[in-house]
C-alpha cells in the first residue's frame, strides 16, 4: 500500500470472507494450490478479512483428529503389495478402534498435530474465528434454515453463524466459500432469503471453489491447478468486484485519463459517473487504487464538479456515462492546497474506484 493511504481500510470496504471446515482442512494439508494462493493474496490485502467461527473450529477438530488416526491406521494396514482394504478402514473412522492401531498408543501424536493445526489457521493463514461465536440468538435461525431446505442441521448452524457472528452483530455483506457439492445444491435462495428476511438477517455471497466468478462470466476452478496462471489478474478484480456490489449506493464510477490538451489542469481527477447516478457538490470521496495498493479519501469536501464546463445544477445526473472531473486539495496546513504531485499522478490512474464517503458528508 502508498505510503499516503488512509489506514486502516474502513469498514464499508473490507470483505470478509467466512471459511467452512473442508477450506481450513485443504489449506493445512495444501491440497489445492490455487486455493492456498488465494489465501495468501486475501490475507496479505488490506481490503479483505479472514474469518470462521468457533463451531467450524469444533467442527475441524473433529474432523483432523479423524484424519490423522486414519492415517496412522493406514501405515499399519498397508500390505505387503501396497493395497490397502478401503472399506475396512472407513468402518473405523469413526469409532477410532482398528485393530492395527490402539488410540491411547497415537492420542498424543494426534492432539499434538491437530492443536498445531489450529495454531496454524490463526498464525499462517490469519483466519479469525474468535468473534464468530455460539450464541443462543442462533438457534432459531438455524431452526428455520435447516427446515426450510435440504440444508443439514451442521450447515444451517454454520449459515446462521456465518452471518450473525454475535448476538449484537448482523453482517451486511459476507461471502461463504465452500467445496461442499451438497451444501452448494441445497443453497436455494428461493427457500432461504424468505427464512433471512424474517429474522432480519442479510443473505451472504455463496462461492463453489470450483466455479468461482466475475460478472463478466470469466471463472475460475481453484482445484484444478491448470487454473492457477489466472489467479494473480483474476483475484484482485474478484475483490475489486465485491467491494463495489457491496458498496453499490455509494460506488459513482471509475477514472478515466484526462484530457491532455493546453491548458487543460493537471491536478483535477477525471472519472466515468456511472449511468442513473445522482452527483450532488460538498460531498467527501473515497479513492480505491485499480491495483488494491492505495486508499485515499479526500480532506476536503468536492465544492464544484466539472463536465466540460463546471456543473450549476445538482443533484447531477444522466442516463448514459458522462465524463466528470473534479479537484481534490490537501487540507494538511490548514488552508487548502494542491495535493502532493505523487499523489494526485496516483489519484489520476485510469481504472481506480471512486466512491461517496458518507462519513464525511458536511
Amino acid at each position: 500500500m502508498e505510503t499516503w493511504s488512509d489506514l486502516p481500510v474502513r469498514e464499508r470496504f473490507r470483505i470478509k470472507f467466512y471459511l467452512d471446515t473442508n477450506i481450513l482442512a485443504y489449506l493445512v494439508d495444501n491440497t489445492y494450490s490455487g486455493l492456498t494462493f488465494t489465501m495468501d493474496f486475501l490475507k496479505s490485502s488490506e481490503f479483505a478479512d479472514l474469518v470462521s467461527s468457533k463451531y467450524v473450529i469444533f467442527e475441524f477438530v473433529g474432523i483432523r483428529k479423524r484424519e490423522h488416526y486414519l492415517r496412522k491406521v493406514l501405515q499399519q494396514s498397508t500390505s505387503a503389495t501396497g493395497k490397502v482394504n478401503i472399506s475396512s478402514l472407513l468402518k473405523y473412522k469413526d469409532n477410532f478402534n482398528a485393530p492395527e492401531v490402539k488410540f491411547e498408543d497415537v492420542q498424543v501424536d494426534i492432539k499434538t498435530s491437530v492443536e498445531a493445526e489450529v495454531e496454524e489457521i490463526t498464525n499462517n493463514f490469519g483466519i479469525d474465528y474468535s468473534a464468530n461465536i455460539l450464541h443462543d440468538t442462533l438457534l432459531h435461525p438455524t431452526f428455520d434454515i435447516n427446515l426450510s431446505s435440504r440444508i443439514s442441521k451442521e450447515d444451517s448452524l454454520v449459515l446462521a453463524s456465518a452471518i450473525w457472528s454475535d448476538a449484537a452483530t448482523k453482517e451486511t455483506f459476507v461471502l461463504i466459500a465452500s467445496n461442499d457439492q451438497q451444501f452448494i445444491d441445497s443453497y436455494d435462495t428461493l427457500l432461504l432469503n424468505p427464512v433471512f428476511a424474517s429474522h432480519e438477517l442479510t443473505p451472504p455471497v455463496v462461492e463453489h471453489l470450483r466455479n468461482i466468478k466475475l460478472e463478466t462470466g470469466v471463472k475460475v476452478n481453484l482445484t484444478d491447478v491448470n487454473d492457477d496462471v489466472h489467479l494473480a489478474l483474476f483475484l484482485p478484480n474478484k475483490l475489486k468486484e465485491l467491494i463495489t456490489i457491496k458498496n453499490k449506493n455509494l460506488f459513482i464510477g471509475q477514472t478515466v485519463n484526462c484530457g491532455h490538451g493546453i491548458g487543460f489542469p493537471t491536478n483535477v481527477v477525471c472519472f466515468t459517473l456511472n449511468p442513473d447516478t445522482p452527483l450532488n457538490n460538498n460531498i467527501y470521496l473515497t479513492i480505491i487504487g485499480k491495483g488494491l495498493d492505495f486508499v485515499y479519501s479526500t480532506k476536503l469536501p468536492i465544492a464544484s464538479f466539472w463536465n466540460q464546463t463546471e456543473i450549476q445544477a445538482y443533484p447531477f445526473q444522466d442516463v448514459t456515462p458522462i465524463n466528470i472531473s473534479f479537484r481534490p486539495m490537501d487540507d494538511s496546513t490548514g488552508v487548502a492546497l494542491p495535493l502532493a504531485q505523487n499523489i494526485i499522478t496516483r489519484l489520476r490512474e485510469a481504472g481506480n474506484l471512486i466512491f461517496i464517503n458518507p462519513d464525511g458528508i458536511e
